[in-house]
């Protein structure tokens, strides 16, 4: 059964990392690229986003011309019109859509000569997503003629997706790119396109696109792409915070690699298009991964760095050379973030992870409230509420939810605990004002498997590090990690076969042996923690359930 997100206005957070984030983002509102971003998470933070200085430069930008265009290059005017359209979500100003019609029907005049400008062909995943949203709203029949087209003349990303192999990363030769690339996807040669499908923002691009150009056109190769790309992705180049480990290009999964956070945000829009379609937990589960740790450490930062580092003993002055990029890109991956945490199907309500927000819902025809913070959520309401409530249970993780009958009387009964993962818990009843649940987890720790035979650690959704410095860092871990006194502890020795590179952790080393004493260090949730170890090596002969 599909999924329906609630629209911009229907959600509130207090997070003053989002508020930092608006502050930081406001100083490019006059780009066009940080307007829709922008105006989403001022949706999440401001009473009145309408009033914010951003939506005057959207209205402002898509006034009407003789021709129906808007003024600047392809790329420009399809980021003015997703802005727009955000605004129309918000406040539902017909003459916005009126605007936008205009505007694809001259996009469809002069298609031939526009689509050759910015590289659109090879990322036409913004457009496509503007075009299935707006016929969603609209039904107008020529915007499907414009999804022909664009969905004729594009890169194949479907193919690429489904055939996607990758023998050595592309780390080489690769100045210039993507703007190197010629007009046109089939005058590409075979080193160009390796880059292409190896450049990771465009990839994650890439699986959007495919999403809604199969709900375009309802093939089942188009609708599968995704799914199908990130198994080899997962198991060849899967950053544990989430998303790929790019710099910005693939380059495999060993913990010396970066994450790319202009990708790492891509990813995330990626993952959330995912969950429109049934059966798309293995999505939800990467949302979840990505939004609590990769996310979450961006968010932490002041200013958010271009890149971030799994394995890190002290500061890497990488410059950032295109901060609005990165920026309109974060803010639209926090707004994904929030959205995604809910959604409404035909017969109830889903909570597919929980956020510290509150969203205003439509359910069965009634208007409710739903408070949520990091383990609990309630609702509010007028009147008795009959439903089904769905609760999703991440892969990783060991979960049990207690069901509270008027919150303000802590009556709390014990409904499941869960055995399964990667599944939704489903509660049926009524409803009443300050009912709600409370998800308590196990308190347990959970490893998985990485390169070069090492390890990392969980506790529930989140990934686990170990503050490190330049003199201390080489951590080999001996022993599962166990919650004392509510701090995490790890017993781990300290290896001499773990080299560093240009004064930094180089790649772990592979079953070291157990040598020196055996000390107890501490770790801390990933987002926490700025100079860390994240992947670590175990020691020999020692094996991990």
């Amino acid at each position: 059964m599909p999924h329906c997100f609630p629209a911009n206005g229907t959600i509130r957070t207090t997070d003053h990392r989002i508020a930092n984030l608006y502050q930081k983002a406001s100083q490019w509102n006059e780009k066009p690229c940080v307007w829709e971003g922008l105006f989403k998470v001022a949706c999440l933070i401001k009473n009145k986003p309408a009033d914010e200085p951003v939506a005057g430069f959207i209205y402002n930008a898509i006034r009407d011309t003789d021709n129906g265009s808007v003024e600047g290059s392809l790329a420009e005017q399809i980021q003015k019109m997703r802005a727009a359209f955000a605004v129309f979500e918000y406040n539902t100003d017909r003459t916005i859509l009126k605007r936008i019609a205009v505007w694809l029907r001259y996009l469809e005049i002069e298609y031939d000569k526009l689509s050759l400008q910015d590289h659109f062909l090879y990322r036409p995943a913004d457009l496509m997503e503007l075009l299935i949203r707006f016929y969603l709203v609209t039904g107008m029949k020529s915007v499907l003629r414009l999804c022909a087209r664009v969905r004729a003349t594009a890169f194949d990303w479907t193919t690429a997706l489904h055939t996607f192999q990758q023998s050595i990363p592309v780390t080489e030769d690769t100045d210039g790119f993507p703007d190197s690339l010629p007009a046109k996807p089939q005058e590409m040669d075979y080193c160009q396109k390796e880059k292409l499908i190896n450049y990771a923002e465009l990839l994650a691009d890439g699986m959007r696109y495919t999403l809604y150009a199969g709900m375009f056109s309802g093939n089942k190769q188009d609708l599968s792409s995704g799914n199908n790309l990130w198994q080899y992705l997962k198991k060849h180049h899967h950053a544990l915070c989430g998303g790929t480990t790019s710099n910005p290009f693939l380059c495999g999964s060993q913990a010396d690699q970066p994450v790319d956070n202009a990708a790492l945000a891509a990813w995330t829009e990626a993952f959330s298009s995912q969950m429109i379609l049934p059966d798309s937990e293995w999505a939800l589960d990467e949302m979840i991964r990505i939004v609590f740790n990769g996310l979450d450490d961006c968010l932490q930062c002041d200013v958010v760095p271009e890149r971030q580092y799994l394995n890190t003993v002290s500061e890497r002055n990488v410059p950032v050379n295109n901060p609005e990029k990165i920026y309109a890109r974060m803010t639209r991956a926090a707004a994904a973030a929030y959205k995604h945490a809910v959604s409404l199907t035909e017969d109830g309500i889903r909570i597919n992870y929980l956020i510290p927000a509150r969203y205003l819902l439509m359910v069965q025809k009634q208007n409710m409230i739903l408070h949520m913070d990091s383990f609990s959520a309630h609702i509010q309401c007028k009147k008795k509420i009959y439903t089904y409530a769905d609760f999703y249970i991440p892969s990783i993780g060991s979960y049990s939810v207690m069901v509270i009958r008027n919150r303000e009387q802590n009556e709390c009964t014990p409904h499941h605990h869960s055995t399964d993962t990667g599944c939704y818990i489903r509660v049926k009843g009524e409803w009443k004002d300050q009912d709600g649940f409370v998800i308590k987890e196990s308190g347990k720790t959970f490893c998985e498997q990485t390169h070069h035979q090492g390890v990392c650690f969980y506790a529930g959704n989140r990934l686990l590090s170990a503050e490190a410095s330049p003199g201390e860092y080489a951590y080999t871990v001996c022993e599962m990690p166990e919650k004392t006194d509510g701090r995490f502890i790890v017993q781990t020795s300290i290896t001499e076969q773990w080299r560093q590179k240009d004064g930094q952790p180089g790649d772990i080393p592979v079953l070291p042996e157990k040598k020196g004493p055996v000390s107890g260090t501490e770790l801390h949730y990933y987002h926490m923690t700025k100079n860390r170890i994240t992947m670590f090596p175990r020691v020999n002969n020692l094996c991990f359930k």
